[in-house]
């Protein structure tokens, strides 16, 4: 590790956490309250001081424990912990993210623990359970709030087939719903993250026009939106930038629509070039591949130092693993018969890649990659099973 545990976001999520410590987090109405959700700032506040060191020992004991809920997931199918064990160290996002001051470590400890409430112990009673983590995993990462009204919409077909009702689905909805009502009142409009509209300005638009046009007209025409919202009023800023994000998508639906659903899915294959880099202290946050994929920078760039031949090298085994995951993973759904626990998870990820869309990477798929590992394991062992018995 280069010794650097911080990312251009990571300062966000602490400066939120000081304010916890402080006990104004209540009564200060900085932004970055309402844009860094509630959950990862409190796990940082346990720490107390703050301090990068204390923060990666409970990250790593936090490791330890999503891995255990992880080999109890395997022993419930009855796969051998050696061979996921190749597949974990040919995933190093799992590793280096556990090693930064950012939010995927503990999403990814309870997308496993959800993963695992829903495969080990899936019953009547341990639907409440499910729903307190979704719930937390909205308040940890954003892009999890919205689903909480396709959790309700796929909890309902399980409640037509089993004919019973569980009113646990509802406290995701309303917390969210009480939630934004309450960033109306604080901050004087209702959002439940104030990056939303940013984040589609600044990154999903903007590359869709860089990918589609050019970098320079991207950079142009995003300049222009800045210059045209001079108030520094939250509620106008976001009306602004929601007015011209609309304007944007509407005009180009069909184009932009396929970007993003293609970018999502497209992301879904990077190896995690910026994952490494950053991890050996040699990544700015413009070099990464997403920059050349979008028209901003040529891919020759991307080989200018040398002496980082081994990165590239080493993405290589990385990229012929992910492509082995995702193979036996949808080799697996397509297998009838599959659980409800099992599609829930289908509709999870599903829901996941198109979400992010064009900013869907390694760093955003590494809280899915246990999920991965598992059922491309479950495949591969139906599948020598199938053989087995043919011959």
């Amino acid at each position: 590790m280069s010794g650097n545990f911080y990312l251009s976001d990571s300062h966000e999520y602490v400066e939120v956490a000081k304010y916890l410590l402080e006990g104004n987090y209540f009564s200060v109405n900085d932004p970055v309250i309402s844009k860094r959700p509630l959950i990862y700032p409190l796990f940082l506040s346990l720490t107390i001081t703050l301090s990068p060191y204390i923060i990666i020992f409970f990250q790593s004991i936090l490791l330890c424990f999503t891995f255990h809920l992880f080999f109890k997931i395997l022993d419930f199918y009855k796969i051998k912990k050696q061979s996921a064990l190749i597949l974990i160290v040919l995933t190093p996002s799992v590793f280096i993210y556990s090693q930064l001051i950012m939010s995927e470590l503990v999403v990814l400890f309870l997308v496993t623990l959800l993963f695992y409430l829903y495969t080990v112990h899936f019953s009547w009673k341990t639907i409440k359970y499910a729903q307190l983590i979704i719930l937390l995993l909205a308040f940890t990462k954003p892009v999890f709030y919205p689903f909480v009204f396709v959790n309700f919409v796929v909890m309902l077909f399980y409640y037509f087939k089993v004919k019973r009702f569980n009113f646990w689905v509802l406290l995701p909805i309303i917390t969210v719903l009480l939630y934004s009502n309450y960033n109306l009142n604080r901050f004087g409009y209702r959002h439940f993250s104030s990056m939303e509209n940013t984040n589609l300005i600044h990154y999903n638009l903007y590359y869709f026009k860089a990918y589609n046009q050019s970098k320079k007209e991207a950079d142009d025409w995003l300049s222009q939106v800045t210059q045209s919202i001079k108030t520094e009023n939250p509620l106008q800023k976001d009306h602004a930038l929601r007015k011209i994000a609309l304007e944007e998508i509407s005009t180009h639906f069909f184009p932009y629509t396929l970007y993003h659903l293609g970018t999502g899915v497209r992301g879904i294959f990077d190896p995690g070039r910026f994952d490494l880099m950053t991890f050996v202290g040699q990544e700015d946050g413009n070099q990464g591949f997403l920059e050349v994929v979008n028209g901003n920078k040529s891919i020759f760039s991307l080989f200018k130092d040398k002496s980082l031949l081994f990165i590239y090298l080493l993405l290589i085994p990385i990229l012929l693993v992910l492509i082995f995951k995702w193979m036996y993973f949808f080799k697996f759904y397509s297998k009838k018969g599959r659980s409800f626990s099992e599609y829930f998870f289908l509709v999870f990820i599903i829901y996941y890649v198109l979400a992010t869309g064009p900013v869907n990477c390694s760093r955003y798929m590494m809280p899915l990659q246990l999920i991965l590992i598992t059922f491309a394991l479950v495949s591969v062992r139906e599948n020598r099973i199938k053989n087995a018995s043919q011959n």
